[in-house]
């Protein structure tokens, strides 16, 4: 007899048809009188939460379905030992703000939903707000109700709505201003200051960009913040789980042309890239003078160049997929008291996240352009986790010229040995994983700097620096 793996077909050839076909029939007949049992007592569904919270929501634009929430996931479980017919309702009805998903049905209205013995089901709910009138985020509330056997239960839903301006593919009018601390700005596919235009953005304004959105600027911008008031530039998600996460929108990007921009006490985060100036061919202002200003959480850099005019003081550029700055193909760039530094688990750098470079390469290294370079660097970090921070390509034919001193810098090469600066010691910032690059009371930063003609007074914060200074961006108080 040939062996047969499958059971089925084993009983099939041993037995003969006639005397299989009665049993098969039997076994059906069973099958169909027997009833699917439910629970049919009080019960009380096991929920992962008991509130739903979406903490920051912009109201909706006016005449569009813009925006709307990220989604928020929760699952409710069945404790009993028999399947459970549960439905479910928003509090609001129709009339909700919000909108649920119960394994697939889609609400306000979901009835009889059958949870297994002991298993869950999933529930996705999303929210867009209306308009509410208020200077601030103004709380929106909504219960998702969930009914077993008569016995009822409620899942809290919260959210908080705030109005905002809303600019989509928009031209910003020349010599206009943001100047509302109280509702955002919001720009939806691009905002564009037109060349020969000037637009001022004032201290305590808040700018949020949507995916693949960015400020074009081929005018010029002075971003006005102070230490008190700061100027936010962001992803289009105000809420708290989205801070470190980068790629949010695009970034600022300063096009060829685009001279005498400033930007004072800003944080730009989220973005591709933080800060892009492209100058070519380069012109005798600078492209951009940056003060005060925070950079961080960027998937390519901070902050980028392409033959570029560019000055910074007392800048932080932080978190950065690839680059903290990039100087690409030449340019003049001019750093003091700055930190850069990168320690993020959201991509596997191979190189320094300091790069600069008087060429222009194609993919297989070979050198397309060059242009000369000047990149003077005092009193600044720059550091991070892998051994060599620092990328300098000095190949092509076009001047390289690089002034280092004052600096604490994390390299195997130490190419600016001898000239003032400290190499591979901890800078001993406060806390990375929360962002905060101030050194603490045992920092080799402290005191460590040299003095600066002429002086930088101030710190990031605008707290003074007195004496010899501290290395960095930030200044420790004795």
């Amino acid at each position: 007899m040939q062996k047969i793996g499958n059971m089925w077909s084993y009983l099939c050839v041993i037995v003969p048809v006639r005397k299989i076909l009665p049993f098969i029939a039997f076994v059906l007949l069973l099958a169909s009188c027997r009833k699917e049992r439910f629970f049919d007592g009080q019960t009380t569904l096991k929920l992962a939460a008991d509130t739903i919270w979406f903490d920051t929501v912009f109201t909706r634009q006016a005449g569009s379905t813009y925006p709307i929430s990220v989604t928020q996931i929760t699952w409710i479980k069945n404790p009993e030992s028999q399947t459970v017919k549960a439905s479910f309702r928003l509090g609001g009805g129709m009339q909700s703000a919000y909108r649920i998903n119960v394994d697939g049905i889609p609400g306000p209205v979901i009835n009889e939903v059958e949870i297994p013995a002991k298993d869950s089901v999933f529930v996705f709910v999303q929210c867009s707000l209306e308009a509410n009138g208020q200077t601030g985020p103004a709380l929106v509330l909504d219960s998702l109700m969930m009914q077993v056997n008569g016995r009822e239960q409620k899942l809290i839903l919260g959210a908080y709505g705030w109005d905002a301006h809303y600019f989509r593919a928009a031209s910003l009018p020349c010599g206009g201003s943001w100047n509302d601390q109280t509702k955002p700005y919001v720009i939806v596919d691009n905002a564009l200051i037109p060349a020969g235009c000037t637009f001022t953005i004032k201290e305590g304004v808040k700018v949020y960009c949507s995916a693949r959105s960015a400020l074009f600027v081929a005018g010029k911008l002075f971003v006005e913040g102070t230490s008190q008031n700061r100027v936010l530039f962001t992803g289009d998600k105000p809420v708290s789980a989205a801070r470190t996460l980068p790629n949010q929108w695009v970034g600022l990007y300063f096009a060829v042309g685009s001279a005498g921009n400033s930007i004072k006490y800003a944080d730009i985060q989220n973005a591709s890239i933080g800060i892009r100036v492209d100058s070519l061919p380069v012109g005798s202002p600078d492209n951009l003078v940056l003060e005060n200003t925070k950079i961080q959480y960027c998937g390519q850099a901070c902050m980028a160049g392409i033959t570029a005019h560019i000055r910074a003081t007392n800048c932080l550029f932080a978190q950065t997929g690839s680059y903290s700055f990039l100087g690409l193909l030449g340019g003049k760039y001019d750093f003091r008291h700055c930190t850069f530094a990168s320690y993020v688990n959201y991509t596997t750098r191979q190189d320094g996240h300091f790069a600069i470079t008087n060429t222009l390469r194609d993919g297989n290294g070979n050198i397309l352009d060059t242009r000369p370079l000047e990149c003077n660097t005092y009193n600044s970090v720059i550091y991070g986790d892998l051994d060599e921070e620092l990328l300098i390509d000095k190949g092509g034919s076009a001047a390289f010229t690089a002034d280092f001193l004052g600096n604490l810098i994390k390299s195997k090469s130490k190419p600016f040995a001898g000239l003032t600066n400290l190499y591979n010691r901890d800078p001993r910032f406060r806390n990375i994983m929360e962002g905060n690059f101030a050194p603490d009371t045992l920092s080799p930063l402290h005191n460590a700097g040299i003095l600066l003609t002429p002086p930088v007074s101030t710190d990031l914060e605008g707290k003074p620096r007195i004496g010899v200074p501290d290395i960095g961006a930030f200044e420790r108080p004795e």
